[in-house]
């Protein structure tokens, strides 16, 4: 049995490199608004997928950013069970939902900040996050953040 070979460690400079400077805004302004939304989330980048992606300690992988050549991709890995009163979430997948970017004004931080929170109120559990979708469960109660 042959070892599956990770791919090379890269820095999120790295992954952005090739990019045009309106995408390395958009995902700068992302980054920032993740970091200081959940300081204690892990940053790190994947070539394999082209994205930065963020992890919390206990919910462990919570969202990640896909730059694109012409778009930026905020992608919420359990956004169906998310709460969305602003409307803001795409996709009609059984799990994963997104917002799509095609400048930096149409970041809404205070909506996007809500999702950021609501995604760390969901279940620790990827199981029990899967078992919610399964049984057809669709946002969880939103728990006012202060």
């Amino acid at each position: 049995m042959t070892k599956r070979k990770s791919p090379p460690k890269i820095t999120v400079e790295e992954l952005l490199g090739s990019h045009n400077p309106d995408i390395q805004t958009i995902v700068t302004t992302l980054r920032n608004l993740i970091l200081q939304t959940v300081p204690n989330a892990a940053e790190s980048a994947n070539p394999g997928w082209h994205s930065v992606n963020y992890r919390h300690p206990q919910q462990g992988y919570f969202c990640g950013i896909f730059p694109t050549q012409d778009t930026v991709i905020l992608v919420f890995e359990f956004g169906i069970l998310l709460p969305d009163p602003d409307g803001i979430l795409e996709g009609d997948g059984k799990q994963v939902r997104n917002i799509v970017f095609h400048s930096q004004d149409e970041i809404a931080a205070e909506s996007i900040k809500k999702l950021l929170l609501e995604a760390l109120n969901l279940p620790v559990s990827r199981n029990e996050k899967l078992e919610l979708i399964r049984s057809g469960a669709r946002p969880m109660e939103s728990v006012k953040h202060e």
